[in-house]
Formats: C-alpha cells, sequence, structure tokens
C-alpha cells in the first residue's frame, strides 16, 4: 500500500516474466528448442526480467510520483522495443536442433537483442546490488542483503551458460529466487 505500491508493481511484474521464461525454458528444455518458446525465453528471460526487477528496487530506494512516472515511461519504451527486437530477429533453426536442453543463447541473430540483453542485464543488476545493500545499510536491516546475494547467484548463474553448464545454471537461478524470495518474505528479526 502507499508509497511501496509502485516498487511492489513492477517486482510482481518482474516474477511473472521469470516465471514466463522458466515455463518457455522447461518447454525447450523438454520437447526441444522451437522458434516461440525461445523468443519467448529470450525476452522474458534474457531481456526483461532483471530490469523489472532493478525497477521495482529503484522505485522501493527511490519513492514518489516523478520518480515512479519516469520509470513506467522507460519501462514501457523498452518493453516495445525488446520485443520488437525479439520479433525481427532471425532464429537459427540450426542451432535450436543442436542445443538440447540448454538454451541456445547464439541462435537469436542480429546485434540489438544482444545489446539490449546485456545493457538492462548489466544496469538491472548493478541497480538490484547497490539498491539492495543501500537498503540494508540504511534501514540497519540484512534482509535486502539476501536479495543482493540472490541477484549476484543468479548473475553467476546466468554466465555458465555460456560454459556450456546448464547443470549450473538451473541450480544458480533456483538458489538467487529462493535468497531473493527469502529476503522479500522474512520477517524482521528483532526490534526495528
Amino acid at each position: 500500500p502507499g508509497p511501496r505500491r509502485p516498487a511492489f508493481i513492477a517486482w510482481a511484474i518482474g516474477f511473472a516474466l521469470f516465471t514466463t521464461a522458466a515455463a518457455a525454458l522447461w518447454l525447450g528444455a523438454a520437447g526441444g528448442w522451437s522458434d516461440a518458446p525461445f523468443r519467448v525465453y529470450y525476452l522474458t528471460g534474457g531481456i526483461l526480467v532483471v530490469a523489472y526487477l532493478a525497477v521495482g528496487e529503484l522505485l522501493l530506494v527511490l519513492p514518489g510520483r516523478t520518480v515512479t512516472r519516469l520509470a513506467a515511461a522507460t519501462m514501457l519504451f523498452l518493453t516495445f522495443a525488446a520485443v520488437a527486437a525479439v520479433l525481427a530477429a532471425r532464429v537459427d533453426g540450426g542451432e535450436l536442433a543442436r542445443a538440447g536442453a540448454t538454451p541456445p543463447n547464439d541462435a537469436l541473430e542480429g546485434p540489438w537483442p544482444k545489446v539490449m540483453a546485456i545493457v538492462l542485464n548489466s544496469a538491472g543488476t548493478v541497480v538490484l546490488l547497490v539498491g539492495s545493500i543501500a537498503s540494508a545499510r540504511r534501514r540497519r536491516d540484512p534482509r535486502p542483503l539476501l536479495v543482493a546475494a540472490g541477484v549476484a547467484v543468479i548473475a553467476a548463474a546466468s554466465t555458465a551458460t555460456r560454459a556450456g553448464s546448464y547443470a549450473a545454471f538451473a541450480l544458480g537461478q533456483a538458489a538467487g529466487v529462493t535468497l531473493i524470495l527469502l529476503g522479500l518474505v522474512t520477517r524482521r528479526l528483532g526490534p526495528r
């Protein structure tokens, strides 16, 4: 309620995107990758999820009507740009066929989806880490540090796909999301 509502809406969108990406990942890993699940996975998990979680963090650290409007307008633009970039890019069917269970990072051709993924994930990770640590210090509450730890684990696990380690990627994603959720839903210990 109140000034935290926009932040929680952004976090809810972020977790909905993560759930959608996980479902697309499951479809691709279970039945073999095809065009549609791969595009959904890349758009929701590879490009947008970290950006929406970062906006949620930004809105928690810097609440206010102006910041909320600017963040909403920026994310609306970036979402449309990401959808357009992913839909316009060609998907290499050979890469999809060779992928097996691991998401084929190089199957989407063209620079814009990759540029958006790198920029939004890098900037989003920094916002999430800095915001969580600042929030923990300001409030003298260790729970945001769980969020920061979860973000760091997910970022490290995401690089495991480049090394071809799908198991490390899956375990890291699960561990990171668990840490983030623990940071968000656990009750504060001790007096305020």
